[in-house]
């Protein structure tokens, strides 16, 4: 009987989705988070391109320059760079920024539904106040439609690399893959580039290990008072193996607040072979029964009813440099709704190029697949991103 309930609570879920994908492929792209082939390919830790030592967001000066310097056709870059190109306002201001416009054409089939659409899915402005020599507030008001702000005041005085993060800001956990519409994001909190929580985070990064733990309050919310919070834990490694770079990582995330009951564990990792094949990968378990816990941008009414789930996503990509400025790029995503239960898989695959013209410009025209063995449904998407930053 309780097998029974479950599997209608699914169907239920399944149908609903349907409902909000077209809606929710208007957020198809990426988030403001760092690209995770580009560590993997240079060996380089995160916090060697970003003001933030966990990646994501407003870049430092050696970031910029990367972006300057390694990613754009060289020849076209001699015509349109700016000369001695800064970020840096003051010697204790610098700035940032990313805007992203998102072209979609959709045909969904059973039923047969054409839509398209264009769509402004971000324009952040990054501000970063250096306090004292190593102690710096960091700000990013997030305008826009789906605006999720960061504050957050960053010390690093610890040994070994170490920082301390206080604010709202957004969790280190797992991968931080950049498409937030994969599975491995998408059935978590940290879906639709949100997830942003206050707290407290502490990491260390004694070459080539970075640890980091944190205590926030959760999905309740930035002035909940109720406990217990969540925790969160991440571990990596990178390391150098003859004509290969390697890094390998853990993550684990609880949140028991506000009656939520949501565990996570992720496997990740990657792989660049000869500086220009790279492969990385995630696996996210996610248990309990939150109504976070979702995919295709739904919120499961399954989860409402305080029903416990197991679910499983799986991403694999790999990025091929075919010349300066332009990547191809092959994705494959599985996300398994109730692996405690055959109710079908929803598989996703995806291919395209990133190009770089110049600094501070990408094009991304992506073509995308999905079949969703539960509900019979092909769903096929052209996807153009047009990104300008800085």
């Amino acid at each position: 009987m309780q097998r029974h309930i479950r599997i209608l609570h699914l169907e239920e879920t399944m149908t609903k989705r349907l409902v909000f994908v077209a809606a929710l492929l208007t957020l198809a792209t990426v988030s403001t988070f760092s690209l995770p082939r580009f560590a993997s390919r240079t060996g380089f830790a995160c916090r060697s391109c970003h003001v933030n030592p966990m990646g994501g967001g407003m870049r430092s000066p050696f970031g910029v320059s990367y972006g300057t310097d390694e990613l754009p056709i060289k020849s076209w870059q001699e015509d349109y760079a700016l000369e001695d190109f800064s970020t840096n306002l003051t010697d204790f201001l610098s700035y940032g920024a990313d805007f992203r416009m998102l072209y979609f054409a959709q045909y969904k089939e059973n039923p047969d539904v054409r839509r398209n659409s264009f769509f402004p899915m971000q324009a952040d402005v990054y501000l970063n106040l250096a306090v004292s020599k190593k102690i710096n507030l960091f700000v990013n008001p997030a305008f826009g439609p789906f605006a999720r702000y960061e504050v957050f005041g960053l010390a690093k005085i610890l040994p070994a690399n170490g920082f301390v993060k206080v604010g709202r800001f957004t969790p280190s956990y797992s991968l931080r893959y950049d498409d937030h519409t994969s599975y491995v994001r998408e059935a978590t909190p940290f879906r639709n580039n949100s997830g942003q929580q206050t707290g407290i985070e502490v990491g260390i990064a004694p070459d080539p290990v970075t640890i980091v733990v944190a205590v926030t309050n959760g999905v309740v919310g930035d002035r909940s008072t109720v406990s217990p919070k969540a925790l969160y834990g991440r571990a990596d490694a990178r390391f150098d193996v003859d004509f290969a770079k390697i890094f390998l990582g853990a993550s684990a995330y609880n949140d028991n607040a506000g009656g939520a009951e949501l565990m996570m564990l992720s496997g990740f990792g990657g792989i660049t072979l000869l500086e220009r094949l790279t492969v990385i990968g995630e696996i996210e378990q996610i248990d309990g029964n939150s109504p976070l816990m979702s995919v295709n941008g739904e919120r499961s009414a399954r989860n409402n009813a305080g029903l416990q789930l197991t679910q499983r996503a799986t991403m694999v990509e790999a990025s091929y440099l075919l010349t300066e400025g332009v990547d191809l790029k092959l994705t494959y995503d599985v996300f398994d709704p109730n692996i405690d239960f055959q109710t079908g898989l929803v598989t996703r695959y995806s291919g395209g190029i990133e190009f770089f013209p110049f600094s501070g410009v990408e094009v991304r025209p992506i073509l995308r697949y999905t079949d969703d063995t539960v509900l019979n449904v092909k769903t096929k998407d052209v996807q153009i991103l047009f990104h300008f930053f800085l």
